[in-house]
């Protein structure tokens, strides 16, 4: 093969490399710039949601904010949203793993047999260890919830996305960006 094919044939692969790192970097930066930034001063945390979502702050007791994503339509019978709980750490509970032993036994009691454990790992937030559960109860609503928890002090952060089972796989990346952008202040 000659010399010049050889280099145009790199100069096309390494533009073709370039170009696909510049779209991934765009819709990256795309997707970033469609969050917004909620931060409670009373709770001391700081959270990234979706721009176009609706904001309940303090809607109930220990319920820091709510985040409401719009429906697909008038129809929908389940509104999705994302919410961050704060409540105080049991006495008896010394630590994040007796404290997740006890949310899951909660949980469990709520759905009976009816849910199906798909994600049960630990994840962190800088230096603070904490734990993401994720769950399905086909019946009887079809539901999919996804959990994450930290321990701070005495309180507990619990963060809970509730939403369709048919639906999650579009709303995965904004969960996932949600959690991991979570920061105690």
């Amino acid at each position: 093969m000659e010399a010049s094919l050889k280099k145009n044939i790199l100069i096309g692969i390494a533009s073709a490399a370039g170009l696909l790192l510049l779209t991934a970097l765009g819709l990256y930066l795309y997707f970033i710039l469609q969050f917004s930034v909620y931060k409670d001063d009373q709770y001391k945390f700081s959270i990234k949601y979706p721009s176009s979502w609706k904001v309940v702050i303090h809607p109930q007791a220990n319920v820091a904010v709510l985040f409401l994503r719009p429906k697909d339509t008038a129809l929908d019978p389940l509104q999705e949203n994302f919410s961050v709980t704060v409540q105080a750490v049991p006495d008896d509970i010394y630590n994040l793993a007796a404290f997740s032993a006890r949310i899951k036994v909660q949980m469990t009691a709520v759905f009976e047999k009816h849910i199906n454990v798909v994600e049960d790992k630990p994840i962190h937030w800088g230096w603070r260890e904490g734990n993401r559960w994720v769950i399905e109860a086909p019946q009887p609503d079809n539901l999919k919830m996804a959990y994450a928890w930290v321990l701070s002090g005495n309180q507990a952060y619990i963060m809970t996305f509730l939403g369709n089972i048919n639906k999650y796989a579009g709303d995965a990346l904004v969960v996932n960006e949600m959690i991991r952008s979570f920061q105690l202040q």
